[in-house]
């Protein structure tokens, strides 16, 4: 299993948003501040807007603020978009991509990675790492 690049960078402009305490951060000051590309910030940041994770505000002073307080905000929440799941074959999320899934001695192997990884990021909220250097999301 690996988290993407898309999750990642997600992962750093929302902790970049919830620095902000509540005030609009532009998606140019995150890209130069995480050293990323603005385009490909500009849809990760369009898919959590979406998601109703962040709010968009327009004109001078506009930007991005979080939805939610920084503690209501869970990793998994935000992985969850920007995955599309985080299924590591692809049985676990659909049976029927595999015609032994039902008797397959190692399903529930991969159920339970898929469920601990899960658990996991929910227990993190972006306040807990809020206060961390990049290396705390990998980087």
């Amino acid at each position: 299993m690996r988290i993407s690049t898309r999750s990642r960078y997600g992962l750093r402009a929302m902790v970049e948003i919830s620095r902000q305490g509540g005030a609009p951060l532009s998606c140019e000051s995150i890209a130069e501040r995480e050293g990323l590309s603005k385009k490909y910030l500009d849809r990760i940041l369009s898919s959590l807007r979406r998601a109703s994770l962040i709010e968009s505000y327009r004109g001078q002073g506009g930007g991005y603020s979080l939805a939610r307080p920084p503690e209501q905000i869970s990793l998994n929440e935000v992985v969850a978009v920007l995955e599309e799941g985080l299924s590591i074959m692809p049985c676990v999320e659909d049976s029927g991509s595999c015609s032994r899934s039902e008797s397959c001695s190692t399903r529930d192997v991969w159920r339970s990675v898929v469920s601990a990884v899960d658990e996991a990021l929910a227990g993190i909220t972006l306040a807990d790492i809020s206060g961390c250097g990049d290396q705390s999301i990998g980087g």
